[in-house]
Parts: C-alpha cells; sequence; structure tokens
C-alpha cells in the first residue's frame, strides 16, 4: 500500500496518515523492536483468545510487555507472506482483516492465519490493540489438533 500524491484536489486527510501508521506498523511486525516504537510507551495490546488454546492469549500493558510478548512468538513460529485483506480507519480507530503464512519451528507444519486487529491511536501513535485469531491455529501448527 502507498500513499497517494497530494494534491489540493485530494488533500491528505488525517485517515490517510493513520492508514499509512497502521501499514508501517504491521510491516515492522516482523522486527519486534522497530514494531514497538510504533506503541505509546502505556498502550495495551490484548491478546483475546482462551489461554488453553491459543498460549499467546492475554493482556501485554507498556512497551516492554508488548515487545516481549512480540519476541514470544517468534521464537515460537516463523511468519512470512503478510498481507492485509481488508483495513477501514475513522479518526483514531482503525478495523484490520490480514493474513499472515506461518510456519511453527518445533513441527514444520505450516498454515496460512486470519486475525482481526482493532486498534485505536493516539496521536500517531497506537495507544490499544485487540487482537482475534483462529483458536485452533495453534493446534493444528503444533500437531495437537484431535
Amino acid at each position: 500500500m502507498t500513499a497517494r500524491a497530494t494534491s489540493i484536489f485530494l488533500p491528505e486527510t488525517a485517515n490517510e496518515r493513520t492508514r499509512e501508521l497502521i501499514v508501517e506498523a504491521l510491516q515492522a511486525r516482523a522486527d519486534p523492536a522497530k514494531c514497538v516504537e510504533y506503541f505509546h510507551e502505556d498502550a495495551v495490546f490484548y491478546v483475546l483468545g482462551r489461554i488453553c488454546d491459543y498460549s499467546a492469549s492475554g493482556v501485554f500493558r507498556g512497551r516492554d510487555q508488548i515487545l516481549d510478548h512480540f519476541r514470544r512468538i517468534n521464537s515460537e513460529v516463523e511468519c512470512s507472506e503478510r498481507k492485509i485483506l481488508n483495513l477501514v480507519v475513522e479518526g483514531d480507530k482503525v478495523g484490520v482483516r490480514r493474513s499472515v503464512v506461518v510456519r511453527h519451528h518445533g513441527t514444520a507444519a505450516v498454515s496460512r492465519l486470519i486475525f482481526a486487529d482493532f486498534v485505536k491511536f493516539r496521536g500517531e501513535k497506537i495507544a490499544e490493540v485487540f487482537e482475534y485469531a483462529d483458536t485452533a491455529w495453534l493446534k493444528r501448527l503444533s500437531g495437537d489438533e484431535d
């Protein structure tokens, strides 16, 4: 996704800047230290799901906890082919449906996963994220599927 050229006929809007920021943050997700720079110091990241089904579930408060969370995910799986499927921006709120190909380090199982993220910005930094994922994916990837 690229920003279109601005002109007097198509001025840059707050929604366009927010769109650029969320795209940049998602592209930086492969590098946890870079990605966490898009977050406020006091940001909260909610990963929704039952902990028994999705070990990444939890509430992560502040950049340090969010960084640890991203690093833990990267230690378990390798992500590639990241795609934004739908992106809706309204003021400081963003809804994203995205997909990513995930390879589990332990089993080498590969699956394309779909995520939904609801993001709230404060200024040009992320203040809050609610992330939803198919909680059955970890079982498929780890080989624990019934």
